[in-house]
């Protein structure tokens, strides 16, 4: 290992993070009911009890898969092993996780934050707008906006060499770069 002359905390406030995403969700939101609109002329959606509880367990479903994924990358981007990795949810910040024990470069990182944007977000938007299926679509902008700490935490790691390494926080949105 290089020898380590900086260590630096990156994190993002969850409180400024939430108070954005629920302004630009509800954007979002009409924006893609907008475009179901524009493209098939009308959308209808039918609430019911049990599409609810559909709609929930997609949700629940949809978020660990998501932080599978993040262990999937930690383990065959990152070369983390499986007994090295851990994921939960941190009720006090009402968020999931996955978490590497190990330190990875920047590099794996980056890659590791943003392997869950395309299936577990953008991918049921995409299938929502391509079949006019609202609820999807809308499953799919609330899952892309859950990839909001994600980008965020991506975003601050430009700043670092990609060959500097990064300690995962256990359960915050968090690391520690070492340079």
């Amino acid at each position: 290992m290089e020898k380590i002359n900086n260590e630096t905390v990156v994190s993002i406030s969850m409180i400024k993070l939430q108070a954005s995403l629920f302004i630009s969700t509800v954007i979002m939101m009409f924006g893609v009911l907008f475009l179901h609109s524009f493209m098939y002329g009308e959308s209808t959606i039918t609430f019911t009890f049990s599409g609810l509880l559909l709609f929930l367990l997609a949700m629940v479903i949809l978020v660990c898969v998501h932080e599978a994924i993040h262990l999937l990358g930690f383990r065959y981007i990152g070369g983390v092993p499986w007994k090295e990795l851990d994921w939960g949810v941190n009720l006090k910040l009402g968020a999931a996780y996955a978490h590497s024990k190990k330190i990875i470069t920047v590099a794996q990182m980056k890659k590791v934050l943003l392997l869950p944007l395309l299936p577990t977000g953008l991918l049921p938007l995409a299938v929502g707008l391509a079949f006019n299926l609202p609820v999807i679509s809308i499953l799919g902008v609330l899952l892309t906006a859950g990839c909001a700490g994600d980008l965020v935490l991506y975003r601050k790691m430009h700043s670092f060499s990609n060959k500097a390494f990064v300690l995962d926080h256990p359960t915050k949105p968090q690391f520690t770069v070492y340079e």
